[in-house]
């Protein structure tokens, strides 16, 4: 996803041909993405799983609360708004009704897209805390997330990702998970640097481009970031699906300065499903959503969660 404010995200004929490798390549490691992984295990029920041995929570929500009920406001800020306004050229209005943004009263936040009249909304909502991988340390952040499946997805685009506070993309963007079009695919992506260009290749980012995931689309999988700040001028993210690396990012990849601007500092958590733009566009060589994009589609979140780890 892209920062509030930002202009709409078009890829250049290089950048989509850099996408399509992208794919080929992701294609060779495709096993990375086969069932089997951890995915299935978390269970909705269960709750906030402990922080891992030597690690400590720092921020989580196990989405508890009534039926139909908005998420904490003590935990959670909701962004509402024209979805051009916050992303790339998207269709929905972002609302705060609970229609859009609820608790299922089994432990998931659901956040749903919904056309009516002609029109589309949809939920965003962020951390009012901000996450940060320690000097010296590491920082985990990952949620266990059942993708939305609708009849005709196109232009469905659902993220989970980390958002750093000043101006984009020099203050850093993560984005941990984003899927488009409903697709059997994901893909993880680390912004920074100027607009445009720049050592991050903006508006594009430094991404994985969207790597096959036959599994992602049934039941819930967990979707991690882990930021590496453990040695000075070797630090990097290094991205999973259920405990599986997919992707990293290493600080040599941009000047030091850069990376320090978009990485030393807090990130707020969001979550969002966005209908139309231009990721969903490019993927899908079309202009979505369309007529036949079905009204109802949620993302699912049954935990989201955050550990540190000092050095």
């Amino acid at each position: 996803m892209i920062r509030p404010g930002s202009p709409v995200r078009h890829r250049s004929p290089i950048a989509l041909l850099a996408m399509a490798c992208a794919v080929l390549v992701a294609a060779a490691v495709a096993i990375l993405w086969l069932p089997g992984g951890s995915g299935h295990a978390t269970d909705p029920l269960v709750g906030l799983p402990g922080a891992p041995a030597g690690w400590t929570t720092v921020f989580g929500d196990d989405f508890q609360g009534r039926a139909g009920s908005a998420p904490s406001s003590g935990v959670w800020a909701h962004d509402v708004g024209p979805g051009s306004t916050y992303s790339s050229g998207n269709a929905q209005t972002y609302t705060a009704a609970t229609a859009n943004t609820h608790l299922d009263g089994k432990g998931d936040l659901v956040i749903t897209a919904l056309k009516a009249d002609g029109s589309w909304t949809s939920g965003r909502i962020r951390s009012t805390a901000l996450v940060a991988a320690p000097a010296g340390g590491e920082l985990e952040v990952t949620a266990s997330i059942d993708q939305p499946t609708p009849a005709s997805g196109l232009g469905y685009w659902d993220a989970f990702w980390l958002l750093g506070p000043g101006q984009w993309p020099g203050t850093g963007e993560v984005d941990i998970l984003e899927n488009v079009n409903a697709l059997p695919d994901v893909s993880g992506t680390f912004h920074c640097g100027v607009l445009p260009g720049g050592p991050c290749d903006e508006p594009n980012g430094i991404g994985s481009g969207l790597l096959p995931c036959p599994d992602c689309q049934s039941g819930f999988h967990t979707y991690s970031v882990l930021i590496d700040r453990t040695t000075a001028g070797k630090e990097s993210m290094t991205w999973s699906v259920d405990g599986r690396q997919v992707f990293r990012v290493a600080e040599s990849q941009v000047p030091a300065a850069t990376w320090q601007q978009a990485v030393d500092h807090g990130f707020s958590v969001i979550f969002d499903v966005a209908v139309g733009g231009s990721y969903p566009n490019e993927a899908c060589r079309c202009s979505t959503p369309t007529a036949r994009t079905s009204s109802g589609g949620s993302m699912t979140v049954a935990y989201v969660a955050a550990y540190v780890k000092n050095g």
